[in-house]
């Protein structure tokens, strides 16, 4: 296949969270030989992330947002749109918001959209369990779910292809917005690497949840599952994440006592060391479109215990890789199976790392591939 000009509607040059899934798919493009150029914003901007893609020979270009308010970024894709009318890239992946996209419709350019499902109920969502709502929250969250709809529906039905990141993730964005997606397909797994880790006898159980520390990924519901477990053996729970909500913060510590430990914005190499010492992981995330960390944790022989929700049932083999439960109380119950019986534990950790093999950035890379084939064709 001859090289493409592709271009990347990123908005973010971060590894973190959800950023990481659209620069993955942009560097493996690279590696299979294609001429890859990220736009986004000169914020946020990770220093190991963007070593990593240029030493994938991923070009990188950024501009600064306009802070007008309201309106700023609308004017900033103006410059955008210049720049992708003057560099002509052949096709574009989008991973972003509106006015990115709108940029590179007008520019008109063919736009691959990458569906990570939607969110409605943000401000909702966002607030811990202690904090109260009143009518008026309310009003503002239905006004905020109207309009996170109607710029979700544009790009939906202006993109000239639709590829989600699982089936879940397929479902919602054909019932919420009528229009066929054209296939999905698996993110990858992070190959995170631990170094210098001296392996010491260990005098507690590690259970670890990585997210954005905001409430909906639940890491409350999972302190509170933990604290009901009775066991001789000592357990703590690592939070790691970015992006953290003060207020949840204050209340996951306040709950959780000695037995939480918060970890914010670790490098892949602290991440990896984090994984290599944990036995469990956790996940309380209420909108599991894929989840990256569960694939991250496997590559460490971590079997996970997940709510059934969203995605959970493509990414965890019930009884095999780790445990799917319906309520709360099986929640508990599961964690607590892996927490008093290591052998068992660990066998399903090993089926874990298995599983990852299919969940590869190259396979997915290899699938946007042919994506890009018949868009262009």
């Amino acid at each position: 296949m001859k090289k493409i000009r592709i271009g990347l509607l990123t908005e973010i040059i971060n590894g973190h969270s959800g950023s990481r899934a659209p620069l993955e798919i942009g560097k493996h493009l690279a590696i299979l030989g294609h001429n890859v150029t990220t736009y986004a914003y000169d914020t946020m901007r990770d220093v190991e992330t963007e070593k990593n893609l240029q030493r994938d020979r991923v070009k990188i270009v950024t501009f600064t947002q306009n802070k007008t308010p309201i309106i700023g970024k609308y004017i900033s894709a103006v410059f955008l749109y210049k720049i992708l009318r003057k560099d002509k890239p052949e096709v574009l992946i989008f991973a972003g918001t509106l006015p990115f996209f709108l940029a590179g419709k007008l520019s008109g350019i063919p736009i691959i959209r990458l569906f990570m499902g939607i969110q409605l109920d943000a401000l909702l969502e966002n607030k811990s369990p202690d904090e109260k709502t009143n009518i008026f929250d309310t009003l503002i969250n239905q006004l905020g779910n109207l309009v996170i709809y109607l710029t979700e529906l544009i790009s939906f039905k202006l993109s000239s292809k639709i590829v989600a990141i699982s089936k879940f993730a397929a479902k919602q964005g054909e019932r919420l917005f009528s229009r066929k997606v054209d296939c999905s397909v698996y993110l990858g797994a992070t190959s995170l690497l631990a170094k210098n880790v001296i392996q010491t006898p260990k005098k507690y159980i590690t259970v670890i949840s990585v997210s954005r520390i905001t409430p909906y990924k639940g890491f409350h519901f999972i302190i509170n599952a933990l604290k009901k477990i009775n066991s001789d053996k000592k357990i703590k729970f690592t939070i790691v994440g970015s992006q953290p909500k003060k207020n949840y913060i204050k209340y996951l510590k306040k709950i959780g006592g000695e037995m939480v430990r918060i970890i914010i914005d670790p490098t892949d190499g602290k991440l990896a060391k984090l994984y290599q010492r944990s036995d469990i992981y956790a996940c309380g995330d209420k909108y599991l479109y894929f989840g990256l960390p569960i694939m991250e944790a496997a590559q460490f022989d971590i079997p996970t215990v997940s709510m059934d929700l969203a995605a959970a049932k493509e990414l965890i083999d019930h009884g095999k890789t780790g445990f799917i439960a319906k309520t709360p109380e099986e929640f508990r119950n599961y964690l607590q199976i892996l927490i008093e019986n290591d052998q068992f534990r660990q066998k399903l950790g090993q089926n874990a790392k298995l599983k990852t093999l299919f969940f590869s950035w190259k396979r997915c890379a290899k699938q946007y591939e042919k994506i890009i084939k018949k868009t262009l064709q």
